[in-house]
């Protein structure tokens, strides 16, 4: 990997979530890994690349997609691109706060290759 980073100027991956939810909760349900009565609060996904550099919302970290709020009961996906001009930031090696954590709601995560330029 430090072979690949030496000889690179910029790298991207991309890294997708698929999410399969069930029907909303009705207004009265609420969920909380908290406890009973505190609401489920979404939270966007934090990624952690190979140097420590964290990407997340307030740093500019944006979805091409973002459909994985959407709660009908079928597939969707969130789609996020990385693309850096430094390569020793990627590949992105942990994920933290995946979109929807819900109970009862499925996710496969396709995590990318990483080009180096």
């Amino acid at each position: 990997m430090k072979f690949l980073h030496l000889l690179s100027t910029e790298a991207s991956q991309d890294i997708t979530f698929h999410c399969l939810s069930d029907l909303p909760l009705s207004p009265t349900d609420t969920y909380s890994a908290n406890g009973p009565g505190q609401e489920y609060r979404d939270r966007p996904p934090r990624f952690r690349g190979w140097n420590g550099q964290m990407f997340e919302a307030d740093t500019l970290l944006e979805p091409l997609t973002d459909e994985c709020k959407i709660q009908d009961g079928s597939w969707h996906q969130s789609r996020f691109f990385f693309h850096t001009q430094d390569s020793y930031e990627l590949p992105i090696v942990d994920i933290q706060e995946p979109p929807s954590s819900q109970p009862n709601h499925l996710l496969h995560l396709e995590v990318g290759p990483v080009c180096f330029l």
